[in-house]
């Protein structure tokens, strides 16, 4: 275990006992792939205290983790997360922006990446779930990205349909093993996904794998760093082959 890891499961550790000793929701920053598995390999230590985690929407990669619930602690309170709306203000003279692009001009305002949750991009236009602490600062701050002027106000509610689109696919694998999905879902050979999973750089249910031999169950989300998610949903059927047809679903 590296040093990074045991402070954040230091971290971890302080907030669940806040939490129980004090009687009050305690929150972690956004998280990402890493620090969730570094959570989730933690989960007895702190099954003492009811947690969850949540990013603004369902289909978030990057959570926060609330300790305590309403059953416990006998009242209830929102996540501190808000979702702000970002978009040129002149399409016509706008450049074409990134996810890259959003969040380079973020981090160029000094501003954490643990503050900032997922960023979701639709027709050169963001959706950014950010800490409540940070959101009137963000938008009055973030006006630029790129060369592109920007416009952000707060959203209060979800577009229907903007977010989180999924996208049908099958794959033909030789076995369920791991390896073999991402092999197929990422076009590479069965080597270079295991070189992937060697690396840390694979995530199921925000769990890091390390074994290519392992077997996802159904509806599980499965995380590729570099080449995107998606939901493993179920068998399909046998080729005459006798290859192995799995569906899938691909958040754009």
């Amino acid at each position: 275990m590296n040093t990074d890891t045991e402070l954040i499961k230091k971290r971890f550790s302080e907030l669940a006992k806040r939490a129980d000793n004090k009687g009050i929701f305690t929150y972690t920053p956004f998280l990402g792939l890493a620090e969730q598995d570094a959570l989730f390999r933690m989960r007895r230590e702190i099954a003492f205290i009811p947690h969850e985690a949540f990013g603004g929407s369902a289909g978030c990669e990057r959570v926060m983790v609330r300790f305590g619930n309403a059953q416990t602690l006998g009242y209830d309170e929102p996540f501190p997360i808000k979702l702000l709306f970002a978009e040129p203000l002149s399409a016509k003279f706008a450049d074409k922006l990134t996810h890259r692009d959003f969040l380079g001009a973020l981090m160029g305002l000094g501003i954490e990446r643990e503050t900032i949750g997922d960023i979701v991009l639709r027709e050169n236009r963001a959706y950014i779930f950010c800490a409540e602490t940070m959101a009137e600062h963000i938008k009055e701050s973030f006006t630029k990205a790129k060369h592109t002027d920007l416009k952000v106000s707060f959203a209060e509610s979800l577009p229907e349909g903007a977010l989180y689109r999924l996208s049908p696919a099958e794959l033909t694998i030789a076995s369920e093993r791991l390896d073999c999905i991402i092999a197929a879902y990422a076009r590479l050979s069965r080597g270079d996904a295991a070189e992937l999973i060697g690396k840390g750089l694979v995530f199921v249910n925000g769990a890091q794998i390390e074994s290519g031999s392992k077997t996802v169950p159904e509806n599980s989300i499965v995380s590729v760093r570099g080449y995107g998610r998606f939901i493993l949903r179920e068998q399909a059927r046998r080729t005459r082959k006798d290859r192995l047809v799995v569906r899938i679903e691909k958040y754009e």
